[in-house]
């Protein structure tokens, strides 16, 4: 029997537990169990204790995986991440959805990733580059952050069938359009939605080319992450493919000092690593993994703020703090043992499946990330107390617990740092 991972959380440390031993996981539930919970901890046959308005719930660290006893997470045929225009250069705001991309595939999230570039925009500005040099951009970043793209179309190509017919010649305003009318009767007005397919002038609007990348992948479950501003985008675009969810994301700041000679708003991705590579010896994985601190620690709908200056503050930086903690263990001995290859792998730590478990059904990776915080908090806590060199105990222990932090990076799509 299975049950939802929401039904259930971490059990407060505030909360006194009289019945746990070392070989138990605790969960618990705010005061008396549903019977649904009553179901499942009777058929597992686990433990459970009732104090301080909560009951709790112990499961066996030994014996038990939480896959087999918390409800599956969805997992989506195709998701769309990455999706830049060719007529700009690359932003933070592209770095940030490369990192979410990538972490969402890692944990698991989406079987295979797709990209449409646009290259229908004719804007005509200074900050305009060849197309040619967009992608060259595009595949440099592509392969250094080692994100895969399964599937590339550029936007032009995209072509929508109508095979059911829904392309309807525009009258007024829409005179000389093709459009589409999306069934609005569930909202407050019962007329459709008119949504240009095809300008006057012959060019596809966007929701033409993501309604043909929805045929185009027939019509198969789809993940798109995207600025929030497009909610309403993709709620129109369900209408016509139920199968489809869109998870909107907050914008990017970045503030500080090495940042305010940038004029406008918008800061490139090779100005940011440029200013901050140099923090870093130049370790282009590192300077990754300090960003993707900043975009994984809280939710993907989140608008994240980055403060330049203290970026090479491990105190402010979750992701340096994380890349530190595993350079330490390895160049104090641990041996690098890599067991995201291995499918039957799973964390060590019940605190930390927990957490990836729950990232995966919610959507959020700064559920794990949120974790993974805290296991580098035990790991230098231990790490200040216990002596590695000529101790094997010690380096055994440090060696499961490094174990766990490497699958926990791998699974996050973060890069194992040997040395800071």
């Amino acid at each position: 029997m299975k049950i939802n991972i929401n039904l259930v959380k971490v059990v407060p440390k505030s909360i006194n537990i009289s019945n746990r031993d070392n070989n138990s996981f605790a969960v618990c539930v705010y005061g008396q169990p549903s019977e649904e919970i009553e179901q499942w901890i009777n058929y597992h046959q686990f433990k459970s204790e009732y104090i301080d308005n909560y009951t709790n719930i112990f499961i066996p660290n030994d014996t038990v995986l939480l896959s087999d006893i918390f409800l599956d997470a969805k997992c989506f045929e195709w998701m769309d991440s990455f999706s830049p225009n060719l007529n700009k250069e690359l932003h933070i705001g592209h770095f940030s959805n490369l990192v979410l991309g990538k972490s969402f595939k890692s944990l698991g999230i989406c079987k295979k990733t797709v990209s449409i570039y646009g290259d229908t925009l004719n804007d005509i500005n200074k900050d305009t580059i060849s197309k040619a040099e967009a992608l060259i951009q595009i595949h440099y970043y592509l392969k250094q952050f080692e994100y895969t793209v399964n599937k590339i179309l550029l936007a032009s190509q995209v072509k929508y069938s109508d095979k059911n017919g829904i392309l309807k010649d525009g009258t007024d305003k829409y005179q000389g359009c093709k459009i589409f009318e999306i069934d609005n009767s569930s909202g407050n007005n019962d007329e459709p939605t008119k949504i240009v397919a095809v300008k006057s002038d012959g060019s596809s609007s966007y929701f033409y080319q993501d309604v043909a990348l929805c045929e185009l992948l027939n019509s198969s479950s789809t993940l798109y992450l995207t600025g929030k501003e497009q909610c309403n985008h993709f709620l129109s675009l369900k209408q016509l493919y139920p199968g489809i969810e869109h998870i909107g994301l907050g914008l990017v700041n970045v503030f500080g000092n090495k940042m305010s000679s940038r004029k406008g708003n918008v800061i490139l991705i090779k100005d940011f690593i440029q200013c901050v590579q140099e923090l870093f010896d130049n370790n282009i994985q590192l300077v990754y993994n300090v960003f993707a601190g900043y975009i994984l620690k809280s939710s993907p709908e989140q608008d994240k703020e980055i403060n330049s200056d203290y970026l090479n503050n491990p105190k402010n930086s979750s992701g340096l703090y994380i890349s530190y903690t595993t350079a330490r263990l390895i160049s104090a001995g641990c041996d690098l043992i890599d067991n995201n290859s291995n499918n039957k792998y799973t964390f060590i730590s019940k605190q930390l499946e927990f957490a990836y478990l729950k990232s995966k059904f919610n959507l959020k990776p700064n559920i794990l990330f949120e974790s993974l915080v805290e296991h580098c908090k035990l790991i230098n806590s231990l790490y200040a107390t216990h002596i590695i060199k000529d101790n094997s105990d010690n380096k055994n222990m440090f060696n499961l617990l490094l174990s766990d932090l490497i699958y926990g990076c791998k699974k996050l799509g973060l890069f194992i740092i040997e040395k800071v």
